[in-house]
């Protein structure tokens, strides 16, 4: 399935490139594939994402700075980037600490295709329908899709060192730290943080109403982190194995914590979107 998105992804950037882009879009979206090319090896290099995932990354890379501008590419580099680092501090503490391995059954694995677009997969649909259409909104939201993962991983990975006390969040009964829709104070304050990170990208943008752009962004951001805990706690019980791609290899608890990641980061923005588009009209 990731193939099949690179491909769709890929077709698309082509027939914009040729039949749509002034010399200037040429430009960006010829750098967004070369410095996408880089940062996918070096990433692979350093033991960040499989081989597979490379081209997920160039693809996803591509349309964003290609379409999306800098700042958006910066904004996607600091997630992923910030990401990484806090999942290999947590790895390396597992390693050191087994009895500590209570967050993720993966914590030992590079990242792949399917996670690189369960988080990036709004991005680059909302980059593409900004560059089409050149509606605002759509690029706000994309920037709260950035948001919503940032924050929805700052929560995960921050909040799991240390955390207190756990609570599901659609009944607060306590939990055991890592569980599906488990909410702590810890983590809670990381995915506000993690938010408002990437709404500080707004800052140096010339956009209509940049302090109420950036308000819509954290808000959203936030918002969409809370929605994927109540997603995942929705979904932990639920069997959907008959739905897991064949070429899906790992477990299917990883496929939910995808699909959860793609719904709660369409949800971030679809929230952008409506706030952007209906109050303040751009």
């Amino acid at each position: 399935m990731d193939r099949i998105i690179n491909y769709i992804f890929g077709l698309i950037v082509i027939f914009l490139f040729v039949l749509e882009g002034r010399a200037e879009d040429h430009f960006m979206i010829v750098s967004g594939l070369v410095l996408s090319i880089i940062a996918a090896y070096v990433a692979f290099i350093g033991n960040w994402i499989t081989l597979d995932a490379t081209k997920s990354v160039i693809v996803l890379g591509t349309v964003t700075l290609g379409f999306g501008g800098w700042w958006m590419a910066f904004a996607l580099i600091f997630f992923f980037a910030s990401s990484s680092l806090l999942t290999r501090r947590n790895r390396m503490e597992v390693v050191e600490n087994p009895e500590e391995n209570f967050l993720h059954h993966d914590l030992k694995k590079r990242r792949d295709g399917y996670q690189v677009w369960a988080n990036g997969f709004w991005v680059a649909v909302l980059c593409l329908l900004w560059f089409i259409t050149s509606i605002d909104a759509f690029f706000i939201a994309a920037f709260a899709v950035i948001a919503t993962a940032t924050a929805d991983t700052w929560a995960t990975e921050i909040g799991c060192r240390n955390p207190g006390k756990t609570r599901l969040i659609t009944n607060f009964k306590e939990v055991t730290p890592g569980t599906d829709g488990g909410v702590s104070l810890k983590g809670t304050m990381a995915a506000i943080v993690g938010s408002l990170a990437i709404s500080l990208f707004m800052l140096p943008l010339l956009i209509e109403y940049p302090d109420a752009m950036l308000a819509v962004i954290f808000i959203s951001g936030f918002a969409g982190s809370i929605a994927d805990s109540y997603v995942g706690a929705t979904l932990q019980t639920a069997d959907i194995s008959q739905v897991k791609p064949e070429d899906f290899i790992n477990s299917v608890h990883n496929f939910k914590n995808n699909f959860v990641n793609w719904i709660s980061t369409g949800i971030g923005g679809l929230i952008a979107f409506i706030i952007a588009k209906v109050i303040f009209i751009i």
